[in-house]
């Protein structure tokens, strides 16, 4: 179990009721009282506490007979195989792409089978890749993995708490079909759910030439990229992506352009000081030009949005962009005041 959110409660509510033998719950997440209307295993007084050790704890209460173990961190392409070892089942209730593609890509490696889900407002996708059964990946449907905070997670689109708790019984249900061999499993076909008009529609998804035959090729060449990316990277490092600066001022006396990348309304709603730039993500996606040879320091409201948008800009060729670690949210911020560009 990679999430123990408004994804991960449902699920392992009902696989540990239904006394399956192991889990392992891995979390690298605190809990936050914005969290408590989609994650209603948890109360108001466990804020602050990692999300994994509550589980674990929720777990042992309702079932002792089940082991569990808890992991306290993020998953990545360095320790995933480690802590997935003996595994049956990966069941992924994260709230990003890197760790949906990165699961996938890990399925294949370890030929065991992942159930994949997703919410987004109102609507929510599952999909099972089974490298036994030669089925549709993800990287089957889209070859790249989508950039973290191009689509929202619930916590910066919002979401209505049964909605991922839908999307969660559905994942414990299929998983329960996968572990008993039930009648009935999602194949090479994605479940499309849209709870607004309560309907459910599932997609035929075809599996790409080359991953045809054997192991899928793309999946294994972005693992085998990911972990090279870590062993070129120093002991704790993330390549210097991510930057810590308790007010945006220093930033800027450390030859940094500070710009927002928040939506419009995000940015009057929440203003920062008249200093700090205001570009919206989608702009700085499609190309908004900078001079390649600038420093700068993206914000948004959480760190996503500003860590996945400096990837693309390195891409591009522009290796001075950074990211706020953790987002401008919760701060506050001398003399309020936005300029647009």
């Amino acid at each position: 179990m990679i999430g123990a959110g408004g994804l991960g409660v449902p699920v392992l509510q009902y696989l540990a009721g239904a006394g399956i033998g192991r889990l392992v719950v891995i979390d690298g997440d605190r809990l936050e009282a914005s969290n408590l209307h989609r994650q209603t295993w948890f109360a108001l007084a466990d804020c602050g506490q990692p999300k994994a050790q509550l589980a674990a704890e929720r777990i042992r209460a309702l079932n002792p007979e089940v082991r569990v173990e808890a992991h306290a961190l993020r998953l990545d392409a360095g320790n995933a195989a480690r802590l997935l070892a003996g595994c049956d089942l990966i069941i992924d209730c994260s709230d990003n792409f890197a760790t949906q593609f990165l699961l996938n890509d890990l399925a294949h490696e370890l030929s065991v089978p992942v159930l994949l889900a997703s919410v987004h407002q109102f609507e929510g996708q599952l999909q099972v890749v089974d490298p036994a059964r030669g089925s549709a990946c993800l990287r089957c449907l889209w070859p790249q993995a989508t950039r973290d905070g191009v689509v929202g997670n619930c916590t910066e689109a919002g979401v209505l708490g049964p909605v991922p708790g839908i999307l969660g019984s559905l994942q414990a249900l299929e998983a329960l079909k996968v572990l008993l061999d039930l009648p009935g499993r999602l194949g090479d076909e994605v479940l499309l759910v849209n709870l607004l008009e309560t309907g459910m529609t599932r997609v035929r998804a075809k599996r790409a030439k080359d991953c045809e035959g054997g192991p899928c090729g793309r999946a294994a060449m972005a693992l085998n990229d990911a972990r090279q990316a870590l062993e070129t990277m120093p002991h704790g490092s993330d390549g210097g992506l991510e930057l810590d600066f308790d007010d945006l001022a220093q930033a800027i006396a450390a030859g940094y352009v500070v710009i927002d990348i928040r939506a419009p309304d995000e940015s009057a709603a929440d203003p920062l000081p008249g200093f700090v730039r205001c570009i919206p993500m989608d702009e700085m996606l499609v190309g908004r030009n900078l001079p390649a040879e600038g420093r700068y320091l993206l914000v948004c409201s959480r760190g996503v949005r500003s860590r996945s948008t400096c990837e693309a800009l390195r891409e591009r060729g522009i290796h001075a962009a950074h990211s706020l670690r953790g987002g401008v949210q919760g701060r506050t911020w001398p003399a309020p005041r936005t300029t647009y560009l």
